[in-house]
């Protein structure tokens, strides 16, 4: 038993009581803040030994602890073990279901205390069912929830509630709602801002996160949701920038902040960089090797790609939906055709992960390259996606190199079928009899794009300068080599 613990061995339990116990809750939180679960289970066997297993508020302080280290299963047994479970049980043990990800299990226990029990729910207790709202997207009842808190008087003034209601809307999409909030808070804390945040993040409104975080206080929470902004806005200058801010700061060792800057140096390009990062990292979750197994295959090295995805499964990591899309990358530009085979097999049949758009994408793109058509247009003809005008555009772009003008005649109009007005399926069709010099063909073709007012999409580029500026241009694809600037110029000064 932890050294700790003997403290409380000499009193008589009479004594005990009386004498000390307005210090068990305190040891008990401590445990819990500090994520010392070996101390707090040597807690926990001082109150059964001394017989205040049946005190409410120890065993709440212990329901809480044990939340607080990532074991839910504890909390539910010493809550489901009470006789008599009070408010602060119900609210304590919906609130370690909520930390540990459990979600649909804290709605339903909350749910179970306001219909049954009668109990009326706090601050705490709505911040924590609004977290767990928000996670789950349901943003009916998180409305409904939050009109309740309004009525019950808890959106006033009370910064658990008003973090959690910012959080919820941002996770529910509705990033507008998310700010009306976060203004009307007359005090901001960090949880309120990393949320705000993350809510523009998700949106994909990267350079309003880079704004917010110039104006912020910032705390290291936040250093991770500003990196995959910059990753996002592809601004290298800029993620080490904020890189450089988080050591300075104290900043090492959290997994959320590492695999951000995994995910930042991979995308942009600078890839051995990130894999140093990622080497050092002590603790490494999905999205940390996705990154790195995406950020090899993005930049050319599709057999480290391969490696790191093979190391994340001896090290008992398992695989996502994710992690298929970026080996399957990797297979394809690398032309590692039976491992990318092997690897579309294994998704459904060892991991149970149905294959999506994503990676039958990649697989018409592997057998495409290593000239496969056949089986390539049989893989997309026996999927749910038989109709889907993208699979057929990357198998139509496969045919550009293949002489067998019979199968890519037959793809371009069944892509024509599906979308008559997709402007790839007459390009690629032309550039296909033009690479086997049916000159005529191609221009009857260009002749009935041009007759259907069919126009080539425009294409977007974006440059970094040196004073940390992103330049978009656009490309007049109707004018041969003509570029002109799209008047946008986004600062980060």
């Amino acid at each position: 038993m932890h050294q700790s613990a003997f403290i409380y061995h000499r009193p008589p339990a009479s004594l005990l009581y009386a004498q000390i116990w307005p210090r068990n809750r305190p040891f008990c939180g401590a445990s819990a803040e500090l994520r010392e679960l070996h101390m707090g289970r040597c807690l926990h066997a001082v109150v059964i030994k001394f017989g205040f297993g049946f005190n409410n508020v120890i065993i709440s302080a212990l329901i809480d602890m044990y939340g607080r280290n990532n074991e839910p299963g504890d909390s539910l047994k010493l809550f489901d073990e009470m006789l008599e479970p009070d408010f602060i049980c119900w609210t304590s043990v919906i609130s370690a279901l909520t930390r540990s990800d459990l979600y649909a299990e804290a709605l339903q226990l909350f749910y179970f205390m306001h219909r049954h029990n009668g109990f009326s729910p706090d601050g705490y207790t709505f911040g924590s069912v609004l977290t767990a709202l928000g996670n789950l997207g349901r943003l009916k009842q998180g409305k409904e929830l939050h009109a309740k808190a309004i009525t019950s008087g808890f959106c006033k003034d009370n910064i658990f509630v008003e973090s959690s209601l910012v959080d919820m809307y941002a996770k529910c999409g509705l990033v507008d709602e998310s700010r009306s909030v976060f203004d009307q808070m007359e005090e901001k804390n960090s949880v309120s801002w990393c949320a705000l945040l993350g809510g523009y993040c998700q949106k994909g409104a990267f350079e309003t996160v880079v704004r917010l975080f110039r104006k912020m206080e910032v705390d290291l929470y936040s250093f991770g949701t500003v990196l995959r902004a910059c990753a996002g806005l592809s601004v290298v200058k800029l993620g080490k920038e904020v890189h450089c801010q988080y050591l300075k700061r104290g900043g090492w060792n959290d997994v959320v902040v590492e695999s951000a800057l995994v995910y930042l140096y991979a995308k942009c390009g600078s890839v051995d960089f990130a894999y140093r990062i990622f080497k050092k990292m002590p603790i490494r979750n999905s999205i940390t090797w996705n990154s790195m197994i995406s950020g090899f295959a993005q930049n050319g090295r599709g057999e480290e790609a391969v490696r790191i995805f093979n190391e994340m499964i001896q090290e008992g990591v398992k695989p996502n939906y994710i992690s298929f899309i970026g080996v399957l990358f990797a297979c394809s530009h690398n032309g590692l055709v039976d491992e990318g085979r092997k690897y579309f097999i294994s998704m459904s049949m060892d991991y149970g992960i149905k294959a999506g758009i994503e990676h039958h994408s990649c697989m018409v793109d592997l057998l495409g390259r290593a000239g496969e058509i056949e089986e390539a247009e049989d893989l997309i003809k026996n999927s749910q996606f038989s109709n889907d005008s993208s699979l057929w555009a990357a198998l139509l772009g496969a045919c550009t190199t293949s002489t067998n003008t019979t199968v890519a005649e037959r793809i371009a109009k069944k892509m024509m079928e599906l979308r008559p007005d997709y402007h790839l399926s007459y390009v690629l069709l032309a550039n296909v009899y033009r690479a086997v010099g049916r000159w005529n063909d191609a221009q009857k073709i260009w002749n009935r794009m041009q007759k259907k007012g069919v126009t080539k999409t425009p294409g977007r580029s974006w440059i970094e300068n040196n004073s940390s500026s992103s330049v978009s241009f656009l490309v007049n694809s109707n004018i041969p080599g003509e570029m002109y600037n799209d008047e946008k110029t986004h600062s980060f000064n």
